[in-house]
């Protein structure tokens, strides 16, 4: 429920954000024209890279001894926060001028950012002779192996491109009489 809240929060105000800075701009070009196209609709979403789910995550990376790697030198438990998202220039459109239709065409959601809380970092068995730039990375890459077998969170955050993108185009389709399908 967290979660929910806290990206219902991040997609409205980058719609917020995004639909002050461009949105007035981008509707009064297409509304002397009349006539959308492809490129003018990627401008008005043209803000880069664009993080549509996080993924809190409380792990156990594990780190193998060099001589033995079938062997645990020691576990390391730790707090992550992981960002899925896409970059904005990848989403194309299709649009059918005739039903007027505009169609996205949605690049692979990825991770963005894996941010590890170094505070929060334990060891078992204790103080093992490990530098942190290691112990960071290895909670890196356990936190992105659970991102990545995470169904759900790509299910949420492609929902939640798909609200950004309604919500940055609706008011330059509507005066139009266009519509999203997707």
């Amino acid at each position: 429920m967290k979660k929910k809240v806290m990206v219902t929060i991040l997609v409205i105000a980058i719609v917020v954000v995004v639909g002050s800075l461009f949105g007035p701009t981008v509707i009064n070009k297409i509304g002397k024209d009349n006539v959308i196209t492809s490129s003018q609709l990627e401008k008005a979403i043209d803000i880069s890279e664009l993080s549509t789910a996080e993924f809190v995550y409380n792990g156990v990376a594990e780190k193998y001894k060099e001589n033995k790697p079938e062997e645990v030198e020691c576990h390391i438990a730790y707090n992550a926060n992981v960002k899925v998202g896409i970059q904005m220039e990848d989403v194309k459109f299709e649009i059918d001028n005739e039903k007027k239709t505009v169609k996205p065409i949605l690049p692979d959601i990825t991770v963005n950012i894996v941010t590890v809380d170094e505070e929060e970092i334990s060891y078992i068995p204790k103080n093992p002779d490990i530098s942190l730039k290691e112990v960071i990375t290895l909670c890196k890459e356990d936190a992105m192996n659970e991102a990545n077998t995470s169904d759900k969170l790509y299910q949420t955050a492609e929902e939640n491109l798909r609200a950004v993108i309604e919500a940055l185009l609706s008011p330059i389709l509507d005066a139009d009489g266009y519509s999203i399908v997707w």
